[in-house]
């Protein structure tokens, strides 16, 4: 069995994080209590203000999220069937 190429398990490591990031904002924005970022956003927290928006677009942030998670795994799944 051939061994496989160091770049090819960085890029393997490297698409892993990239989808553990799409599923964790996932994680994060549908449970985001708006309440309490609209109360940080008015305080002038630095990131309530663009998280709050996010939110509240939410549908269109769920389908760019998945969108880019798919793609990330179908790259994953083809780079180990083509790691020979």
């Amino acid at each position: 069995m051939d061994e496989v190429p160091l770049s090819m398990l960085f890029l393997f490591c490297l698409l892993l994080l990239l989808s553990a990031f799409f599923s964790s904002a996932e994680t994060a924005y549908s449970s985001a209590n708006k309440i309490r970022l609209k109360s940080y956003a008015d305080e002038g927290r630095k990131g309530a203000a663009r998280a709050l928006k996010i939110t509240e677009n939410f549908d269109q942030t769920l389908s760019t999220i998945l969108v880019g998670n798919n793609l990330v795994n179908i790259a994953a799944i083809f780079q180990l069937l083509t790691a020979q």
